[in-house]
């Protein structure tokens, strides 16, 4: 119950000075908040039902070191869907931040222990009732934070084309057991280019959906104005598949503004098929010019290689221009940081989705101990939203409003043009050492998300597919023999909002035209400017 001396410490939190002839009366006004909040914690907590027996959990385990070579695992398990639809036979993993009962979750850290979720996520439900087989928990970063892929306590996970190097994050174990053959396909998360800067540094294709489209239900947050989960395949089509079995309205998730029914979800996988016979024929197709900002040569090259090869499916190739592109860094900033940090300190307002409140309740209050099992980019997100929101109690709010601007001056473009295209990341990096200060993670991962975080801004969706091999920026060439190194180069593309159905076409008519393991040759400089044709 309240005392007194909560009382003068709630008062010193709010730079409130309490009269004393009044110090009983909060004292009181206190006390109904100790009576309405007991009442609340003694009634059962709202869970979704589970059903374990048309879908039971077997073989839950951690893999052994030997079983887990890219450290892609959370943990292993094996849960059947049901048959005949459109995912039967296909295995799914899912970010360690979605939960599904009875699998321990790890959130790639040790700063919780023994969480086990009591419920399924909605996009767990999906992909059983189509009929994929559920095979386990991929492998994210700390708490979900970071863009690279070395920062759990459970070692570095590897990209499967090169040992020592970033898998790209948060969703780095999606990107890595997917990327090497492991696993058929599955669902990443992305607040600020998780889902596309795994699947562009491991070869896959991403594809981060129309904010809402995809119900967040059941996954842990980061902050809900920019959190989205979506599929990862090695394949256009495996993504469009999947993208159609998790799609549309739960009747939780009250983000979910303007998504359809699951009855009324696009049957993209047939869609994508019909768009087989055309082509590209008849697409405008603008090329972002301040997304080649602060971009790698070789980056640069091979996805100018690219984008010349659409004037070959009859797409018109244009440049266009979105200057506010350019402060995407700076409104990232302040929205992930201002907001992911009030989300870790439990005070997850003004939603009506589902609360895991067994999370929360092993996560807070936060210690020592926690914050330096969390790492840099916990702690960094920390301090700087301590600091930012005493000092410039406005700038989230600001920040807010311009990525509306920006997404105006999207939707501009896009009036004219079938999608805006860009390099998904700027280059592939090293990992960071794990013992390395903050600082050192900082610039590890500075710039990553550049092109990325820009639709989590606007609620865009993008897409981001392979597009050929670049080597290692220079600074990361440290033996003779990493001259031989090639890594894998993603594409980024933008449409409409709702309009997932445009970025499958444009990504599969792509790969269904280029092998892009086989595309080596640079892009030529004719065509800098103006038409590529």
């Amino acid at each position: 119950m309240a005392t007194l001396s909560d009382v003068s410490a709630a008062a010193r939190k709010l730079s409130f000075a309490i009269p004393p002839d009044h110090e009983a009366d909060y004292l009181a006004l206190l006390g109904t908040t100790d009576w309405a909040v007991a009442a609340v914690m003694a009634y059962p907590d709202y869970q979704i039902p589970v059903d374990e027996v048309q879908y039971p959990r077997k073989d839950i385990h951690r893999p052994l070191p030997e079983d887990n070579k890219l450290r892609g695992w959370a943990w292993k398990a094996t849960i059947h869907g049901k048959s005949g639809g459109i995912l039967e036979g296909k295995t799914v993993c899912f970010k360690d931040t979605v939960c599904i009962a009875k699998v321990p979750q790890l959130f790639g850290t040790t700063a919780i222990e023994d969480f086990i979720p009591v419920s399924d996520a909605t996009v767990v439900t999906r992909v059983l009732e189509h009929g994929g087989v559920v095979v386990g928990k991929a492998m994210c970063e700390n708490l979900s934070h970071g863009a690279s892929s070395h920062s759990t306590p459970f070692g570095p996970v590897e990209n499967p084309y090169a040992t020592g190097f970033s898998a790209g994050g948060s969703s780095s174990g999606c990107g890595a057991l997917i990327g090497s053959g492991e696993v058929d396909m599955g669902v990443g998360g992305d607040q600020g280019g998780s889902i596309r800067i795994p699947a562009s540094h491991c070869g896959l294709v991403g594809l981060k959906p129309t904010f809402g489209l995809v119900p967040y239900t059941g996954v842990l947050s980061s902050d809900s104005a920019l959190d989205n989960v979506g599929p990862m395949a090695r394949t256009a089509l495996d993504a469009a598949l999947l993208l159609q079995a998790i799609a549309g309205y739960d009747n939780i998730d009250d983000r979910q503004l303007g998504a359809p029914l699951p009855s009324d979800v696009p049957k993209y996988s047939e869609l994508l098929l019909n768009s087989r016979k055309e082509g590209l024929k008849g697409f405008k197709i603008g090329i972002l010019k301040e997304g080649f900002a602060s971009v790698d040569t070789a980056v640069t090259d091979k996805c100018r290689s690219a984008i010349a090869k659409f004037g070959e499916l009859g797409a018109t190739v244009e440049d266009v221009s979105v200057p506010l592109h350019l402060l995407t860094a700076q409104i990232t900033h302040v929205l992930n940081k201002f907001g992911s940090s009030q989300t870790r300190q439990g005070r997850q307002v003004s939603r009506r989705g589902l609360y895991i409140n067994e999370f929360w309740e092993k996560l807070l209050p936060w210690t020592q101990d926690k914050f330096e099992r969390a790492k840099y980019y916990v702690t960094g997100t920390a301090m700087s939203a301590e600091y930012g929101w005493s000092r410039y109690p406005t700038a989230y709010g600001r920040a807010m409003n311009l990525s509306r601007r920006l997404r105006d001056e999207y939707n501009a473009v896009l009036s004219e043009y079938d999608v805006i295209i860009m390099p998904t990341a700027p280059q592939s990096r090293r990992h960071v050492a794990y013992d390395a200060g903050p600082l050192a993670w900082a610039e590890a991962a500075s710039g990553l998300v550049s092109n990325t975080a820009a639709s989590n801004l606007t609620g865009h969706p993008t897409i981001t597919f392979p597009v050929g091999f670049v080597p290692p920026s220079a600074k990361d060439i440290l033996e003779p023999e990493d001259h031989n190194i090639k890594l894998p180069c993603g594409l980024m593309a933008m449409a409409k909002t709702f309009d997932e159905a445009t970025l499958l076409n444009v990504a599969d008519a792509f790969e269904q035209a280029f092998n892009w393991k086989s595309l080596q040759e640079f892009w030529t400089r004719k065509c800098v400017s103006g038409s590529c044709r």
